[in-house]
Formats: structure tokens, sequence, C-alpha cells
């Protein structure tokens, strides 16, 4: 049976939807558009905690997606050697790199990849390891994997809650 993310999240959460204007602007600064799913889940249940640490952030939360998202390639950029294999290569493009969130447990950090035929893979870059996971098949799919304990990465406690707001969010 496959499950949905609604199914594991319950009903959208979102009392205040990002809008087109602010995910205009963060596109503009990404450079390309966003995977509708992606957009669609932060607009739903953004600025949240999944499963207690995983951190995401909303374009008006606490602390904004777009900032998040440029936090999170400078601290990529900080980290890229521990990432490269034994020929001094990358599995991964890192200017291509867009943030969306961060495992605050052991401060692994999440990002989308685009991929040439148009499809977004999640890539989880760890802290305490010196590698990358990248899973293919979109945002969806990765959080599906992770919420039904399908696809955890490597060192993520299986905790609970599922999800929650921000206690400080101004958009809940």
């Amino acid at each position: 049976m496959d499950v949905t993310l609604r199914e594991l999240l319950g009903p959208p959460q979102r009392l205040l939807p990002a809008g087109a204007a602010a995910w205009r602007e963060i596109e503009e600064w990404v450079g390309r558009p966003l995977p509708d799913d992606f957009k669609e889940f932060v607009d739903e249940y953004g600025d949240c905690r999944i499963m207690e640490f995983l951190a995401i952030s909303h374009p008006h939360g606490e602390q904004p997606l777009l900032e998040c998202m440029k936090d999170g390639r400078q601290a990529l950029d900080f980290l890229l050697d521990q990432y490269r294999d034994d020929s001094d290569r990358l599995p991964f493009d890192p200017a291509t790199a867009v943030g969306w969130g961060s495992f605050d447990y052991d401060g692994d950090l999440c990002f989308l990849l685009p991929r040439d035929s148009g499809e977004w893979a999640v890539m989880v870059a760890f802290r305490q390891y010196p590698t990358v996971l990248i899973a293919e098949g979109g945002f969806t799919r990765f959080m599906v994997g992770v919420l039904s304990g399908e696809r955890v990465p490597r060192g993520w406690p299986r905790s609970g809650p599922v999800w929650r707001s921000l206690e400080n969010s101004p958009v809940i």
C-alpha cells in the first residue's frame, strides 16, 4: 500500500501560505523553479519540526526559508572537502544544491539537487560522517520514506511527535 504525506502527517496545518511573491524571490535566488511538491509541503506544514529534530522553515517563518537556504549553502561550502572521494570529486554539484532543512540531532543538512531530467533528488549531508546520502525520486518520496520508517537516514533517531509547529512561528 502506498502511503501519502497527508496520511503520515495529518491534515495541512498552514494558516498563512507563502504566496507567489515569496516563492518567486526564492526561485530567483535558486535560479530555477523549485519542485511543486516541496513548495506545497512548505506551504502546508513548514516552520516546523518533523520527528522532533528535522527543522523545515517557511518563507515567512521564524527564520525565513530563503535565509535558511543561504545559510545551508555557506555551511555546505565550508564542509565540501569532507565529501570528496579519493579522486577529489564530489557526488553532487554544490552550486546547484538548495538547502531546505537541518537535522538538529547531529547537525546534518538537507538539500534538493536538480536533475537534468527535470526531477529533483534529496541529499543529506552528514556532519558526523564524511559522506552524503542522495535519494532519487523527489521530496515527497524521501519524506514518505523517512516518516514511514522505510528509509531513515543513518543516525536519525525515530522519535516523535511526527509534526509540530515551531513555538514562536508567526505563520501558524
